[in-house]
């Protein structure tokens, strides 16, 4: 025991030791792969019908979307070229870009056709994204 960990004890600190320190250091990251066509950022994953739905209309399998927690979204938001879709969570700042939706839950989604309509609309414009052979 050296004489920080000793001081320690003696003030009742209890010492934590990282498990994966390179985690803090940015060394391990979600990677996002080039299949990858939507990020959807929510605290669950989602399981409501219409998610299932939305995908079905862009044409977008669960293999072409990855779900994250926003404790997950840890990278620059300089490096996403891929759509960002935000369920009942509010983005940052910094993730306030062109490529990015935000919408209220999905069970009040599902009930505002209005809301619907302006979500659609959004991910119309993004179709190049979601399908980029297209273009």
């Amino acid at each position: 025991m050296n004489a920080q960990d000793w001081y320690l004890k003696q003030c009742n600190i209890t010492q934590y030791v990282l498990r994966n320190p390179a985690v803090l250091k940015g060394e391990i990251a979600t990677q996002i792969g080039d299949d990858i066509r939507l990020i959807v950022v929510a605290k669950q994953p989602p399981t409501q019908k219409i998610y299932y739905d939305i995908l079905k209309a862009i044409q977008l399998s669960a293999d072409q979307v990855i779900i994250l927690t926003p404790s997950q979204l840890i990278m620059p938001t300089n490096e996403i070229q891929t759509v960002i879709w935000f369920i009942d969570v509010k983005p940052t700042d910094s993730w306030l870009h062109q490529l990015t939706i935000q919408t209220i839950s999905l069970e009040q989604l599902a009930s505002r056709p209005q809301l619907k309509r302006q979500l659609w609309q959004q991910l119309c414009q993004y179709e190049n994204y979601f399908h980029p052979e297209r273009t």
